[in-house]
């Protein structure tokens, strides 16, 4: 046996917390790039020169391609993170939780050391 189902329920589980702390990181880097947009129209609009300019437009092409990168995460992740914080899929992730927890003991059981008492003598 590769892995105990508890396991599997245990992944699964950590899947859909970790998909929704990805997702809320990677939207909050989002906006954190979007902030800086107007910073870099005003550098670059009042830039004294050429050089400088271009300073500032790579700056801002380097925010540009950050935000992409984060909002494709966000993208990724956010079915997995729509699902997960749907108040209607609270009850089904109990559930599993219940299951998972149920399921471990029972597999604590199977595989921990059994004892038969007899019990005629």
């Amino acid at each position: 046996m590769e892995k105990k189902p508890s396991e599997i329920i245990a992944e699964f589980l950590n899947f859909l917390e970790t998909s929704k702390n990805e997702y809320e990181s990677a939207y909050e880097e989002v906006g954190r790039e979007d902030s800086k947009t107007q910073t870099f129209i005003h550098d670059i609009e009042l830039a004294p020169n050429k050089n400088e300019r271009n300073k500032v437009a790579t700056k801002f092409q380097q925010s540009r391609k950050r935000r992409r990168k984060a909002k494709d995460r966000v993208q990724l992740y956010e079915q997995v993170h729509n699902f997960y914080t749907d108040k209607q899929n609270t009850s089904l992730i109990k559930a599993l939780r219940r299951l998972q927890n149920e399921q471990i003991v029972m597999e604590k059981y199977l595989f921990g050391n059994r004892e038969f008492k007899n019990r005629v003598e």
